[in-house]
C-alpha cells in the first residue's frame, strides 16, 4: 500500500502500532515511505474513530480476511472500502467496495483512486451499523450455540 500511494495525490494515514516480531517490516515501511505518508501510533477508540468520520477512503490491501474489523468500523463511519480480494471480504461488503489485489500495486493504486472519486456509500453505513454490531454477533452466536446444543 505504501508503493502504491508513494508521491501521490494521496495523503496516507497509517495507524497503530507495529506487531512486536515485526519490527524490522514496520521500519522498512517507514524508511520507503513517502512524505504523503504519516505513521500514528496505537489510538483509543473514539480517537480513531474521528480518523474514520474524516477519511474518505479507508484501505485494507491484506493477504487474506474474514473481514478486517478496521474495515466495517470504517464503513459504519461512512467511509469508502478498499479491501484485499483474498479471503471473505465480499460476504459482508459485496458490490459496496473496492477490491485490490495485495500483490499487485497497481491494482491497490487503481482501487484507491476509484475510491476516492466514488461518491459516498450511506447505504452501506447503515448495513454495516445495523447487520454487523457486537450485539448482532452476539446474537447470532447465541442462535448457533442453541441450534447445535
Amino acid at each position: 500500500m505504501i508503493k502504491a500511494v508513494n508521491n501521490t495525490e494521496f495523503k496516507l494515514i497509517l495507524i497503530g502500532n507495529p506487531a512486536p516480531n515485526q519490527l524490522a517490516y514496520y521500519n522498512e515501511c517507514k524508511k520507503v515511505a513517502a512524505e504523503n505518508i504519516t505513521f500514528i501510533s496505537h489510538l483509543p477508540q473514539q480517537e480513531l474513530a474521528m480518523y474514520y468520520k474524516t477519511a474518505k477512503v479507508h484501505v485494507l490491501p491484506s493477504w487474506f480476511e474474514t473481514c478486517g474489523l478496521s474495515s466495517l468500523e470504517a464503513a459504519a463511519c461512512g467511509c469508502t472500502i478498499v479491501v484485499t480480494d483474498k479471503g471473505y471480504p465480499r460476504d459482508y461488503f459485496g458490490d459496496d467496495a473496492f477490491y485490490c489485489d495485495p500483490a499487485d500495486t497497481d491494482s491497490i493504486f487503481i482501487a484507491i483512486k476509484k475510491a476516492a472519486a466514488a461518491p459516498t456509500n450511506e447505504l452501506l453505513a447503515k448495513k454495516i451499523q445495523q447487520q454487523y454490531t457486537w450485539q448482532q454477533s452476539a446474537e447470532n452466536t447465541l442462535a448457533v450455540y442453541k441450534n447445535v446444543l
